[in-house]
């Protein structure tokens, strides 16, 4: 209940500026009915969900302050349980505090730096512009979300970066942060992230994590992207991760693998309305235990308003075979958009268990008016655990 307050009180600060200044608001506004096997329970449940987003921009005179919100509310109607509520996003946005110079945020936001990102209640402050150099200030309560309420205590997060914007959309940055569980250090890193574009054809970027805690390079990742001709792209990665944990986890005591994976992809316009891709990958989760991946896809739009998407994926190696196909196609009618697919995977598990598991599902999308549209959408699963899992949602949107 605490949240859904929150949320009531951040949208009516929103709006007190509405009678001093002519400011724009946009809302969004989603009211769903779901329905679904709860097997923990071990019966069906029927919920409701209603999402809001509200942005109110030009909040001061010269368009520099802005509000930005995202939130919602459940509740499960064959349940005795309370009204739940979470909120996404809400925070003011104020560009330009000092002319060409500083941004702030307050308020709950997500911030994301090469050394670490998380959502916070807090303040995100961006020195900008001096020279091509930058640098990010952030800091505040550390947002973790469960199911559908938020957990812990003593929980924050800080850090900063410094970025560096030059020639040829290079962009560089260093940054620094820690998390903090019962309000002690949990975990301590610093980030590298890059790209540059050193030819119109071509791009590089790359991605470096260290845990200055457990002494290891958590995250790696470099890559290339080419395009040699029009309507071909083609990309190289090479990405390694070591898994790491808090400082007062328990599974600092277990042993843990790197992975590493190598990656090369295609993707190839025929015409306008003809896309295909590949790509390859090599797993690799340490020793012998090794996987090579393949996924073949193809986009096609044959007659007008009609949109068939296919991917096939395979899998060979540790722990298993894999073989899976994916097909999606949608149809629109004046108004309505008729949309259906397929999701069959037939799978082999090494000293364990073999079969497959299937997912039908359809669904209409109508648009009354500009304002106003409705969605529904059925499903129907099929497991190794289960004969049927019969799941869908109905939703009134409304954007104004």
């Amino acid at each position: 209940m605490r949240l859904i307050r929150l949320l009531v009180i951040l949208l009516a600060l929103a709006c007190v500026p509405l009678f001093s200044y002519a400011a724009e608001v946009k809302m969004t506004s989603s009211t769903q009915y779901l329905w679904y096997q709860d097997y923990v329970a071990d019966k069906g449940q029927d919920e409701i969900a209603q999402y809001l987003r509200l942005n109110v921009t030009k909040l001061d005179k010269e368009g520099k302050i802005n509000f930005y919100s995202y939130g919602r509310v459940t509740k499960q109607v064959s349940s005795s349980d309370d009204v739940q509520g979470r909120l996404y996003y809400g925070y003011v946005d104020y560009r330009d505090v000092f002319k060409d110079h500083l941004d702030l945020k307050a308020g709950r936001t997500f911030v994301n730096a090469a050394a670490v990102s998380g959502t916070m209640d807090g303040l995100y402050l961006d020195f900008k512009n001096f020279g091509p150099i930058g640098v990010t200030v952030f800091g505040g309560r550390e947002v973790i979300f469960q199911d559908k309420k938020e957990i812990g205590s003593g929980n924050a997060l800080a850090g900063g970066s410094i970025y560096l914007d030059t020639v040829k959309n290079t962009h560089v940055e260093v940054s620094y942060g820690k998390t903090y569980r019962d309000s002690e250090v949990a975990r301590e890193n610093v980030g590298l992230d890059f790209s540059t574009t050193p030819f119109d054809i071509t791009n590089f970027y790359g991605r470096v994590k260290y845990d200055t805690k457990a002494e290891k390079y958590n995250e790696l990742l470099f890559g290339a992207t080419l395009a040699p001709l029009k309507d071909l792209i083609l990309r190289g990665e090479y990405y390694q991760s070591y898994p790491t944990f808090d400082a007062a986890s328990i599974y600092n005591i277990f042993a843990v693998d790197k992975y590493q994976e190598k990656s090369i992809a295609a993707e190839y316009y025929l015409t306008k309305n003809y896309r295909v891709s590949v790509k390859y990958a090599k797993e690799d989760f340490n020793g012998d235990a090794t996987a090579d991946v393949y996924e073949v896809g193809f986009l096609a739009k044959p007659i007008k308003d009609f949109t068939l998407n296919v991917s096939f994926e395979k899998r060979n190696g540790y722990a298993g075979q894999l073989s899976g196909i994916r097909l999606f196609g949608q149809y629109r009618i004046d108004k309505a958009s008729i949309l259906a697919g397929i999701d069959y995977d037939d799978f082999r598990r090494e000293a364990s268990r073999e079969g497959s598991a299937k997912k039908y599902w359809a669904g209409i999308n109508y648009e009354f008016s500009k304002i106003m549209s409705a969605v529904v959408r059925v499903e129907q699963n099929y497991d190794y655990n289960y004969d049927h899992s019969y799941q869908g949602y109905t939703a009134i949107n409304i954007n104004y």
